[in-house]
């Protein structure tokens, strides 16, 4: 654990290329042979430092969908998942854009494997979950899709937009904690809206 934290500090400052297994040794308090001991390969480490935060996301969403509360309080729960893991984990949002400027074969590597790891703290496999959204709300798998990749999205942007914001010079962000408080507010409101907007939508076809 001591030393899949201090890789997650390491890739999030530098990166997979720039990241050094002795800075990550040394943070972790252990020598690099027991680094590799454990882990044997920079790339193997980075895919369990990913495949990890994934992992707790997606348990937190599985659980927050498949509860017996009402569709709204349920979209409410997967908004906090994940905001509330971004809030906790900042250098994972690092991690991840780092990683699309590079292509991505890495991400979608873990992903694959994480994939093939069978189902999640909640019993069932992403797929499954996805499926049962879209049985739930009587969505497409595209109508489903597109509606976590906006839930993702706009939580994701939501710690990205204070410099985007502030570089434009729209406003100041002077409180983060406030800012993202209203922002997890919006998107709660946007993604039950579009819900709302789609379910209207399939009954009318």
């Amino acid at each position: 654990e001591r030393i899949l934290a201090a890789a997650a500090e390491e890739f999030a400052a530098n990166g997979f290329f720039g990241a050094r297994t002795q800075a990550i040794a040394d943070a972790a308090g252990v020598n690099k042979a027991m680094l590799h001991y454990y882990f044997r390969t920079k790339e193997n480490l980075y895919g369990h430092v990913i495949a990890g935060a994934l992992r707790r996301i997606l348990n937190q969403v599985g659980q927050a969908w498949l509860s017996q509360d009402s569709v709204e309080s349920r979209l409410e729960k997967v908004v906090d998942a994940y905001m509330d893991n971004y809030e906790r984990n900042p250098g994972f949002l690092k991690i991840i854009l780092r990683e699309f400027v590079d292509g991505g074969g890495r991400f979608r590597k873990v992903f694959r494997d994480l994939k093939d790891l069978g189902p999640l703290a909640s019993g069932v496999t992403l797929p499954q979950i996805m499926d049962r959204i879209g049985s739930e709300l009587g969505l497409s798998l595209a109508q489903t899709t597109h509606l976590i990749v906006n839930v993702v999205g706009m939580c994701a942007i939501s710690f990205v937009s204070p410099l985007l914001l502030e570089a434009l010079g729209h406003f100041k962000v002077g409180d983060l904690n406030l800012y993202l408080k209203d922002r997890r507010a919006a998107v709660k409101s946007m993604a039950l809206a579009y819900v709302k907007n789609l379910i209207r939508e399939s009954k009318k076809e």
